[in-house]
């Protein structure tokens, strides 16, 4: 059973981050070296980490909860040669807007076509998705994007599925998301901010290989994961 699970496992969050392929800041998972957990490799991630243990029940799990995104380490990688742009630092304000789209479109994209119950609390959950935004990577300074350069840049977060019952961590991936919008964090106050096509984007990922992890969908551009020990 635990050869046939890890690759179910491990394709959750390959599934996340698929789409992206561009340098990630120096965060480090703290599953990094633990034994505890396998090590992905030849992946489309920049860390991939799964538990070697395997969760009694998992494949029925279908309460969700979201947990408030961490922004509390978020780093501003400028250009290099670019002093910092304290501009950049997520407000009060804007973190709670943060958290709104976030909870947002995590619940509609999970719950879309009844495939999990996004529950109020954590003591009503069987999973926790833990999203802690690690870095945004703007390619253009402000003066430069006033003057007419491109809002291109990249997100760097790290999201685990943390088993509710034990607070153990099944899957932990920390990638490099590209966007064209690297700027709608600074657009959190609008009603339909666009940072919310973000976090809709990474639900749908979540929703995909949670129900591969399952063994409730069959995608056949899965790609298989080599999984190995870390010493």
């Amino acid at each position: 059973m635990f050869s046939r699970f890890l690759p179910l496992l491990a394709a959750v969050l390959l599934a996340l981050t698929a789409c992206t392929q561009t340098d990630t800041s120096d965060y480090t998972a703290p599953e990094r070296g633990d034994p505890e957990y396998l090590k992905g490799k030849n992946t489309r991630v920049d860390q991939l980490y799964v538990s070697t243990e395997v969760e009694p029940g998992g494949r029925d799990f279908r309460n969700v909860y979201i947990a408030p995104a961490d922004l509390s380490k978020l780093l501003i990688i400028q250009p290099e040669g670019v002093k910092a742009d304290e501009g950049w630092q997520v407000s009060d304000i804007e973190n709670s807007h943060l958290q709104q789209a976030i909870v947002k479109e995590f619940t509609a994209t999970l719950g879309f076509e009844s495939a999990y119950n996004v529950v109020p609390t954590r003591e009503q959950a069987e999973i926790i998705v833990q999203t802690t935004v690690v870095a945004i990577h703007p390619n253009a300074t402000r003066a430069q994007v006033e003057a007419g350069a491109g809002k291109g840049g990249a997100i760097t977060a790290s999201i685990a599925l943390i088993n509710a019952g034990t607070g153990a961590v099944m899957v932990r991936s920390v990638d490099t998301k590209s966007t064209d919008q690297i700027w709608a964090f600074h657009q959190v106050g609008n009603d339909d901010p666009a940072v919310n096509l973000i976090f809709r984007s990474w639900g749908n990922s979540i929703r995909r290989g949670m129900l591969q992890l399952q063994g409730r969908s069959s995608d056949p551009l899965s790609t298989p994961v080599l999984l190995k020990e870390q010493k």
